[in-house]
C-alpha cells in the first residue's frame, strides 16, 4: 500500500466513525443529495465553462436537439421537435409547441434568438462571446420566422451545424426572465430555462438545490429535488454515501472500489468520458519559451505508469491528442509521444536550460487524483533535469488570470462534438481559450486548422494528421496524460446511467429510484 492509499484510509475511518453511526439508510424516495468536490460558482455556461458547470446547469437549460447518451450519441429532439439543413451554412428548427420556462413563461422562438443573440452571445461587446465562441463563433444571424420557427445561419459552411445545436454551450434561455434580472451579474445567480429541474437554492461554497419543474414538457423528474453538495474529502464523500447521507458520490478513483463494495449498500458507475487529461505550457514563460523545453516535459511523462498506478488500468493512454469517436477523421496510425527521458535530457541541456524553478499550478482533486498526478509529475520531471515546483490554488482564477510565473497548468480537453473540431481546433485555435490568453500562437497550427473547417474530407483528414504534428512534436502549447475517467459511487436503491460527459443526467432517461 502507497503513502496515499495509507492516508486515504485513515481519513476514512475517522469519517466513517462519525457519520451517523455507520449506518446504511435507505433513500428517499423525493430527494437525491450528489456529494461533489466543487460547484460553478458562475451559473450561466457562457460564464463558466466547466466540468463542474455542465454537470449541474444542463438539467436546467436545454439544447434545441438532444443528444442520447445511452443511444451512443443519436440525435433526437429536444426543444425542436424537428430541424432541416436548407444549406450547408443554415439549419431552420421547428420548435415543440407547450414548452414552459421555470418563471411560468411560454418558451418561443423569440427565446431561441435572445438566448444566441446580442445580450448574450452574439458579438464581441456580448456578454458570453468570450467564452462560448470557440463554439458558435461562426454563427452569423438568427431569424424568426413565425413564433414556433426560426433559422439559424453560420458565416461560411460548417461540417457540424446539427452538433453545434445538440452539445455544450448552445443551451437555451429564457428572455423575459433574463431581462427581468437586471443585469449578467444577477442573470448568473440563478438562470431560467426549460430542463426537468429549476434551480432552487444556491450557496456558494456550500450546495446547490435543483427542485423538480412539475409544468416540464417532458417525462418528469425521478426524484423532487437534487442537492449538489460540496464534499472536497474523498473519504468524507464515500462515508457519507455508506451512511446513506448522499445518494451519489462523484470523482472516484479506483484505489476506493474495493471499500464500496464491501457491504453492498453502493455500487461503482461511470468510466472514461469523452476527455483527455491535459497539461498546459505557457509558451510566454522564460524558460518555456524554447519549444524544445516543452517537447522535453512531453517527453519526460511515462503516462503508462500514471495509468497503471493511479488508476489501475481504469482508463487508457490517447493515441494523440484526439479520440475514436472521431470516425474517419481518428488518425489511426499516428504514433503520439513516447516515454523517452533520455531524449528529453538532451533537449534539456540543448535548450540551454539552468535548473531555473517553473511554477506547476493545479487544484485539489478537481480532477480526480490531480494532487497524485502532480506529485509524480513532479518527479518524473526532476529526473530528467527540470525543477518544477508545485503551486497549488484556490480556484481556476487563481490559475488561469494571473500570467505571472503561468508556467505549467492543469486543464482537460472536451470532445465536445465528435469531430476534432471540437476538441483540439476548438481549444488551441485562435477562438480557445490559450490563443486568446497568450499562454500559446502558432501559425502553423491555425493554417491547418482553417483546413479542418472545411468541408472536404480529404482535407480535413490531412489537417488533422498535420495539427497533431504540430501539437505533439513541432511546437507544443501542452501535452495529454490519460482518457479522463469519472466514476462515481451509487447507492443500491438508485438505477443511474452515467453519461460519457461531465453532464449528470438525473432526469427520467438516466436515473429511476428502485421500488
Amino acid at each position: 500500500m502507497n503513502r496515499f492509499s495509507r492516508r486515504f484510509c485513515t481519513l476514512l475511518g475517522a469519517a466513517v466513525l462519525s457519520a451517523s453511526a455507520g449506518q446504511a439508510m435507505a433513500v428517499s424516495q423525493t430527494d437525491l443529495t450528489v456529494a461533489v468536490t466543487k460547484n460553478p460558482s458562475r451559473l450561466d455556461p457562457m460564464a463558466e465553462n466547466s466540468n463542474v458547470n455542465a454537470r449541474v446547469m444542463k438539467n436546467v437549460l436545454e439544447t434545441l436537439i438532444y443528444t442520447d447518451n445511452q443511444a451512443g450519441g443519436e440525435l433526437k429532439p429536444g426543444l425542436a421537435q424537428s430541424w432541416r439543413r436548407l444549406d450547408d451554412r443554415t439549419l431552420e428548427f421547428s420548435l415543440r409547441q407547450g414548452v414552459q420556462c421555470h418563471n411560468g413563461e411560454v418558451f418561443d422562438a423569440e427565446d431561441v434568438a435572445f438566448s444566441l443573440g446580442p445580450q448574450r452571445f452574439l458579438g464581441e461587446q456580448a456578454p458570453g462571446w468570450g467564452i462560448a465562441r470557440e463554439y458558435l463563433g461562426g454563427l452569423e444571424q438568427v431569424e424568426v420566422r413565425d413564433s414556433h420557427t426560426v433559422r439559424i445561419r453560420f458565416v461560411q459552411p460548417d461540417p457540424l451545424l446539427e452538433l453545434r445545436f445538440a452539445n455544450w454551450m448552445s443551451e437555451m434561455v429564457c428572455k423575459d426572465a433574463f431581462q427581468a434580472a437586471g443585469s449578467w451579474e444577477n442573470w448568473l445567480k440563478q438562470p431560467i430555462g426549460t430542463g426537468p429541474y429549476r434551480l432552487a437554492e444556491v450557496r456558494h461554497g456550500d450546495y446547490i438545490k435543483l427542485q423538480a419543474f412539475d409544468r416540464y414538457w417532458g417525462e418528469k423528474a425521478p426524484v423532487n429535488s437534487v442537492t449538489f453538495k460540496e464534499v472536497p474529502e474523498t473519504a468524507a464523500r464515500i462515508a457519507g454515501l455508506k451512511a446513506g447521507d448522499y445518494q451519489i458520490a462523484a470523482e472516484l478513483t479506483p484505489d476506493q472500489f474495493e471499500l464500496l463494495k464491501s457491504d453492498g449498500t453502493a455500487r461503482v458507475e461511470g468510466g472514461p468520458i469523452r476527455n483527455i487529461r491535459v497539461i498546459v505550457f505557457d509558451e510566454n514563460h522564460p524558460q518555456l519559451k524554447d519549444p524544445k523545453m516543452r517537447q522535453a516535459l512531453s517527453l519526460a511523462i511515462d503516462r503508462q505508469l500514471i495509468v497503471d498506478t493511479l488508476y489501475s488500468g481504469h482508463t487508457s493512454v490517447p493515441n494523440g491528442l484526439q479520440m475514436e469517436v472521431f470516425g474517419d477523421l481518428y488518425i489511426g496510425d499516428f504514433k503520439g509521444t513516447s516515454y523517452d527521458p533520455e531524449k528529453a535530457r538532451r533537449l534539456v541541456k540543448e535548450a540551454g536550460y539552468k535548473g531555473e524553478p517553473i511554477a506547476y499550478r493545479y487544484l485539489q482533486d478537481y480532477y480526480a487524483g490531480e494532487v497524485n498526478t502532480a506529485q509524480i509529475l513532479v518527479e518524473m520531471w526532476r529526473q530528467v533535469g527540470i525543477n518544477v515546483k508545485l503551486e497549488p490554488k484556490e480556484n481556476w482564477a487563481q490559475i488561469e488570470d494571473d500570467p505571472k510565473g503561468r508556467g505549467i497548468f492543469n486543464w482537460s480537453n472536451s470532445a465536445e462534438y465528435p469531430d476534432p473540431l471540437g476538441q483540439i481546433y476548438r481549444l488551441y485555435g485562435p477562438e480557445g481559450w490559450f490563443q486568446r490568453n497568450h499562454t500559446y500562437q502558432s501559425d502553423a497550427f491555425n493554417q491547418w486548422g482553417e483546413q479542418l473547417k472545411g468541408t472536404d474530407k480529404a482535407k480535413r483528414i490531412e489537417a488533422m494528421r498535420q495539427l497533431l504534428e504540430v501539437y505533439e512534436r513541432q511546437d507544443p502549447p501542452g501535452t495529454y496524460l490519460h482518457t479522463l475517467p469519472m466514476y462515481y459511487g451509487v447507492r443500491s436503491e438508485l438505477a443511474w446511467t452515467p453519461s460519457d460527459n461531465p453532464f449528470m443526467d438525473l432526469g427520467s432517461r438516466a436515473l429511476r429510484v428502485k421500488d
